[in-house]
């Protein structure tokens, strides 16, 4: 969409979050009158209400009024359910929807990168990012990994390279999104209680195909039945990461090394034991991240580099600190099941868990082999811990905390010299914090402070 389409349009930006304040200054700046309208209070959004008036935008905070209907097009905040009331409304309408991700595209003249899947996406964006930034181009990492693409969409070169983690959240309100390169890492329960079934959650996540051609590149788990199966349909060119099979663009691991091949070639990277980034899961995203950059152009021994010097995220298999013989690892971005399950599998040595919080409707019995294996105790927190109880009953020592201040001690107690006490929740954090980088932060905090 160009500015003729937007310049005078009436459009409403539906919360003043990080997301809804970059996309209304970026539609303000393209001509549109933008009205902004937040269901939190004026008092829960100070900040937000400020930068909006020194904008000259429009707003009304604690409730959608009818205003909000009175538009030509809705930005959404990822969010808000597509169920909320005054969504439903504007469907009734036939007022269309977009994300912020969505308007961010209309204004990038540099190819795309994008990054979906149910685990592994904020690491492997974070490795693409990495290895454009190695190679001299200009390159803005953005989306669902903390950074609105609204803010760099328009300023990006068309040399450059947008690297963007999505969400599931922001796919359902793509219109003509389409990446150059689109990778889907792996598709497992999580936002069961957004989506309703896997198989919703995993289609929603499979429109990042959609609009792409056959000039494009799809980036595909070939280990992942499900994502296989979800992406038989599309355009663009298929290249596969996992196990070794017979494709013209795959990576894989042959005798503990790191190989692609691309057409006929077959190039070695580096040796599994020479990642900067530990487990079986970071493996298969160092996979794939190699194999979308080759694909996007960039020479094998930069990305081999890049590959050693990463050293991952916060809040992801995070070595806080060895203390009396044992490491503390916060994994506070598990939150799903299967994180968790690439989470216990990382380690050699006994395990003393912390995990809970707020449920997302997620079956927890499915980690019942891995705690047995892998766990010497369990320390359970948040709304979720009777139903994770129920789960792991029988399989090792399991204790309640009431705050994560509480569960640290008590996993102090539990643990013996050459164990890892880990925090990899399996569960959303806001029944006791803000996000998961907060739960993590105070974890890191607490750790420190052992004495």
């Amino acid at each position: 969409m160009n500015q003729d389409h937007i310049e005078g349009k009436k459009v409403t930006v539906l919360g003043a979050g990080l997301s809804g304040l970059s996309a209304a200054a970026l539609l303000k700046r393209k001509g549109a009158a933008v009205f902004v309208s937040e269901q939190k209070s004026i008092d829960a959004s100070v900040e937000a209400a400020q930068a909006l008036a020194q904008r000259g935008i429009e707003a009304e905070f604690g409730g959608h009024s009818p205003r909000v209907l009175n538009a030509d097009w809705i930005v959404v905040s990822p969010g808000m359910a597509l169920t909320a009331p005054v969504l439903q409304e504007a469907e009734k309408r036939r007022i269309p929807l977009f994300g912020e991700l969505e308007i961010a595209s209309w204004f990038c003249a540099a190819p795309i990168v994008a990054v979906t899947g149910s685990n592994g996406k904020s690491t492997t964006t974070a490795l693409i990012g990495e290895m454009f930034k190695a190679s001299g181009k200009p390159t803005a990492v953005a989306g669902n990994i903390g950074r609105p693409f609204s803010e760099d969409a328009e300023t990006l070169p068309a040399d450059g390279v947008a690297v963007l983690e999505v969400s599931s959240f922001q796919l359902e309100t793509i219109g003509t999104f389409r990446p150059k390169t689109a990778l889907y890492l792996n598709l497992s329960q999580d936002h069961l209680n957004r989506h309703g079934t896997l198989e919703r959650y995993g289609r929603i996540k499979a429109r990042i195909f959609e609009h792409q051609t056959e000039s494009d590149f799809a980036v595909l788990n070939s280990r992942d039945e499900a994502v296989l199966r979800l992406s038989q349909q599309i355009r663009s060119q298929k290249s596969y990461f996992g196990a070794d099979i017979p494709a013209r663009f795959c990576g894989f691991v042959r005798n503990g090394q790191l190989v692609l091949r691309m057409q006929n070639r077959e190039e070695p990277l580096v040796p599994v034991g020479e990642l900067g980034i530990r487990g079986e899961h970071n493996t298969a995203n160092a996979l794939a991240a190699a194999l979308a950059c080759r694909l996007m152009g960039l020479p094998a021994d930069l990305l081999a580099n890049t590959l050693r010097a990463f050293r991952g995220l916060p809040h992801r298999l995070e070595s806080v600190r060895r203390l009396d013989g044992v490491e503390y690892v916060n994994d506070s971005k598990a939150t799903n099941v299967d994180s968790v399950w690439y989470a216990l599998n990382s380690f050699d040595h006994p395990i003393v868990l912390i995990a809970g919080g707020r449920d997302k409707d997620s079956d927890f019995t499915a980690l019942r082999e891995r705690v047995r294996e892998k766990t010497r105790a369990i320390v359970l927190i948040g709304e979720a811990a009777d139903k994770m109880e129920n789960a792991f009953s029988g399989l090792k020592p399991m204790v309640r905390a009431r705050s994560l201040e509480e569960a640290v001690v008590r996993a102090r107690e539990l643990a013996r010299s050459g164990d890892v006490v880990l925090l990899s929740p399996a569960c959303a954090s806001f029944d006791m914090f803000r996000n998961f980088e907060d739960r993590g932060d105070q974890f890191r905090t607490l750790i420190n402070g052992l004495s």
